[in-house]
Formats: structure tokens, sequence, C-alpha cells
């Protein structure tokens, strides 16, 4: 009686554990790759976003425009009072009939016309004007005034009627190096100073 040999049949290669095993992991694969995609893309379309709204922010910040700077000749209103700046002059020596004052830096001469916009009475003084040179700051010489205001003090304790302009003479002191300096004027005198504006003098 002869054996019979049997045969092998083999399976189809999609019914091996092994294929349907490798073919799950590329499909995760596959599907995890497209979540990154999308994270990718929403984090670029985030960032655009963010950078569209800075952008107006900038240009506000460009359009600021710095103070104006006053010049000589320039109407400045300050608070109730308003200057103007008529001219500067530099010496190292004053006279009059007084006598002479002489300076081993120079005279800072600045004649001013100041007006009272206000409704009342104004009192105006030398103390009201600061120059400004270098980082440093000085004061109006009051006795000075009387040498290069003709038949008065200039603008010391001098009263000032509504919409009435006077104009006068403030002497400073400065050291001959000062190339470069500012007058600061006061919207008063005392208590009804506290604002102020700048004027370029040279």
């Amino acid at each position: 009686m002869s054996k019979e040999k049997k045969i092998k049949v083999k399976k189809p290669f999609y019914k091996k554990w092994w294929v349907w095993v490798i073919a799950i992991i590329v499909i995760v694969n596959i599907a995890s790759g497209g979540d990154e995609e999308e994270s990718t893309t929403e984090t670029k379309a985030d960032t655009k976003a963010t950078e569209t709204k800075a952008k107006p922010e900038e240009k506000k910040e460009a359009k600021k425009e710095a103070p104006k700077q006053h010049q000589v000749g320039d109407v400045v209103k300050v608070g109730k009072l308003e200057y103007t700046v008529k001219g500067v002059e530099e010496t190292q020596k004053i006279s009059n009939v007084l006598g002479d004052k002489t300076t081993s830096g120079k005279f800072v001469i600045v004649e001013m016309a100041i007006k009272n916009l206000d409704k009342k009475e104004r009192m105006a003084d030398s103390n009201m004007f600061k120059v400004k040179a270098d980082g440093a700051e000085y004061g109006a010489d009051a006795e000075l005034d009387m040498y290069v205001n003709e038949g008065g003090i200039g603008f010391f304790l001098e009263s000032i009627n509504p919409n009435i302009s006077k104009t006068g003479k403030v002497v400073f002191e400065l050291p001959a190096e000062a190339k470069a300096y500012n007058i600061e004027v006061s919207s008063g005198a005392g208590w009804s100073g506290g604002e102020y504006e700048q004027i370029k003098l040279k």
C-alpha cells in the first residue's frame, strides 16, 4: 500500500499575519504625519496673524513726531502767556551810566516780548527764564537787566495787563565755551508757573 504525499497549499500573502502588522504600522505613520503637517500649517498661520497685528502698532510708533523745536522769532504759547524772542546778543562787556560789567565767560542778552492772554493781570519776573547749555542750567541776572533795559528793570516784577504785550531784555552769564543753548520760558511766576517750553537761541 503506497503512502500518499501531503501537498502543502500556500496561503495567499494577504492572509499572513505579519502582512497586516506592517500595513497597520504604515497607516499609523501616514496618519501621524498628516497631523504634524496640519499642526505646522496652523503654527505658520498663527505666526502670520501675529505679525499682521504687530505691523499697525509699528506704523503708529513711526508716526509719532518729536516735539517741535522753537526758534528765534517763533510765537510760543505757554499757559496763558505768549513769548517771542526778537534777538540774541553775546558780549563780554556791558556798559551804561551805572558803569561797566565784564566777564571771563560771556553775557547772553535775550530780547523778547511777552503777551498776557489771561483775563486778568499777570506778573512777570526774570526768574521765569532759564538758559540750558551742555546739561547745565543758568538763571537770569536781575542786576545786569538794569544795564541793558532803557529806563527800567526789564521784566523784574513787571505787571502785564490782559491782551497787552511788553518787550524787555534778560541777561545770562555763560561759560565762553558754550556753543549751543536754549532758553526755557515758564507759564508764569511763582504758583502760576509749572508749564515750560524751550526756544533755541544758538
